[in-house]
């Protein structure tokens, strides 16, 4: 087995299984640990047929995941039967760099399975409602109702009576020719039926339930729309759904039974599907650019290294663009996107170092970070000169397995290094939990120097026990000659703003000094 699918192997610590098929479905690779999957290493499945790693309706299931999956597409996770009859998730991802084979992962379910059912009512919970709203075809309808003032109103009856009234709303909802109904939050019902079926009338119902009850009924909101695919995976549109609940719930301003609201939430959600299914296709194919920002020596000002900045050509501008790619839960394809771009300059430019971002939701998913260590593993010859800063740590809520993935990195080569540092009391607790290389300090805090003696001290503390640890840090917002020697003053190595360089669409040539400072830079190359 070769090197880089042994690093592989180590870099998928945190799934079962990771291998790569050609159009064919014949395994090009594999590497993991299958012993509760399949009872034979990884190793023995190469050049033979993938579908011999499930059961028969599974493979039939696989191979047609394989067949429609494009170009920059991700797929999954997909609850698979293996030919072991043991259970697992299955996820693929086409990568553009790496076509036309895919890239997999299969995790065990060896996870306790999360609650479903609200109590109170007997309805699905939210996330199992929303995914299984996700994987209906285009045929059913999605009906809301909102009840504002329901916790109010509970507040007021007895326990027994409370349990009565939610019992009743539940039990009618399911009644209404649903076929499923879900507790969406606090407040807010949905159910999904037949489009052709038309009105379920949620609204007259739950009145009559509370006129049953001697009770008015409140105000209430109803509104259907349509679970339109418009090219979106499942996984896609349940992201697409999530999002437009939660701005809808964030935007609306007290509404009335009189509000026309199932217009506006139509609207919202076909916009927000089509902007989706458009920047799957902007990422996959990478249509976007890359700006290149100085990071400097705060004592000699000598360049270290570039940051890598996507660039999008979109009305919105390149911040909201970046926050709805968030949002969306399509993070992960556009880290693989802007990494594809980058080691592809990296390559062509031996003189320079360039540093790209990593979300923490990338790491999470041991899918996603299996698909990134392959890439980076393939291209290994590239670590010296290539840094990655995880962004979004506030997302890495298992610092256990964040950390195994930070070591499979660096074990490879590459310097991986925390962005927004100092911005919560996490930060020190990650210091204690990943081994790093640089840590980027917010430019929120950065700014703030000179402002508070104590805050200077303590800010002066944090960058200290950095160098303690042998940990490179990095001032980020440096707008002035004063900022730059304050952060100087305060024990930082590196810099990073306006003042030390704007980013620029091209590195000139021989851009980056590779000397290194004396004392600790032994670790930063």
């Amino acid at each position: 087995m070769s090197q880089p699918v042994r690093l592989l192997g180590f870099a998928f610590a945190n799934a079962d299984l990771l291998f790569e098929v050609n159009p064919a479905g014949v395994i090009l690779f594999a590497a993991g640990a299958t012993t509760e999957l399949a009872h034979k290493p990884a190793h023995a499945f190469v050049d033979g047929p993938a579908t011999a790693l499930f059961s028969k309706a599974s493979s039939e299931v696989f191979s047609r995941m394989c067949q429609t999956l494009i170009q920059g597409e991700r797929s999954g996770p997909h609850e698979m039967t293996m030919a072991t009859e043991s259970g697992a998730r299955l996820t693929l991802f086409r990568l553009p760099n790496n076509a036309p084979n895919i890239s997999c992962t299969l995790l065990r379910n060896s996870r306790p399975a999360t609650p479903s059912i609200d109590p109170e009512t007997s309805l699905e919970l939210r996330e199992a409602f929303l995914s299984r709203a996700a994987s209906t075809d285009s045929s059913q309808s999605l009906s809301l109702l909102d009840i504002p003032n329901l916790a109010e109103i509970s507040n007021k009856l007895s326990t027994e009576a409370t349990h009565a009234l939610f019992k009743r709303i539940g039990d009618s909802l399911k009644a209404s020719g649903a076929s499923a109904a879900g507790r969406l939050s606090e407040t807010t019902f949905g159910t999904l039926s037949a489009a052709n079926l038309g009105d379920l009338q949620l609204a007259h119902r739950v009145s009559n339930i509370f006129r049953d009850n001697n009770l008015n009924p409140p105000s209430m909101n109803e509104s259907r729309i349509n679970l339109r695919a418009d090219g979106l995976s499942d996984e896609q549109r349940l992201l697409a759904v999530r999002y437009v609940l939660e701005q809808f719930s964030g935007d609306r301003k007290s509404p009335t039974v009189d509000s026309d609201i199932g217009g506006a939430f139509s609207s919202m959600i076909e916009k927000t599907q089509l902007r989706l299914a458009d920047m799957t296709r902007t990422l996959g194919r990478g249509a976007f650019e890359i700006a290149y920002q100085p990071i400097r020596d705060l004592a000699n000002g000598k360049i270290s290294h570039y940051e890598a900045l996507a660039r999008f050509n979109k009305p919105e501008g390149t911040g909201d663009t970046v926050k709805f790619i968030e949002a969306l839960g399509v993070a992960d394809t556009f880290d693989l996107a802007v990494a594809n771009k980058v080691l592809s300059l990296i390559e062509q430019r031996p003189d320079v170092q360039i540093a790209f971002n990593v979300s923490g939701a990338t790491l999470a998913s041991p899918a996603s970070f299996g698909v990134l260590a392959g890439m980076l593993a393939r291209r290994r010859k590239l670590a010296p000169r290539t840094l990655i800063e995880v962004t979004e740590t506030f997302g890495l809520s298992d610092l256990e397995a964040a950390g195994k993935a930070i070591d499979a990195l660096r074990e490879m080569g590459y310097r991986v290094g925390l962005d927004d540092f100092g911005a919560g009391a996490a930060s020190v607790n990650y210091l204690h939990a990943f081994q790093v290389d640089f840590v980027k300090f917010d430019g929120a805090i950065v700014k703030k120097i000179g402002n508070s003696p104590r805050e200077d001290a303590l800010l002066s503390g944090l960058a200290k026990l950095c160098e303690d640890l042998k940990v490179i840090t990095i001032a980020e917002w440096i707008e002035s000659e004063t900022m730059a020697k304050a952060a100087r003053a305060l024990g930082f190595h590196h810099g990073q703003g306006k003042w030390l360089g704007a980013p620029i669409m091209e590195i000139p040539n021989e851009a980056i000094s590779l000397g290194k400072r004396k004392g600790i830079v032994e670790s930063w190359g």
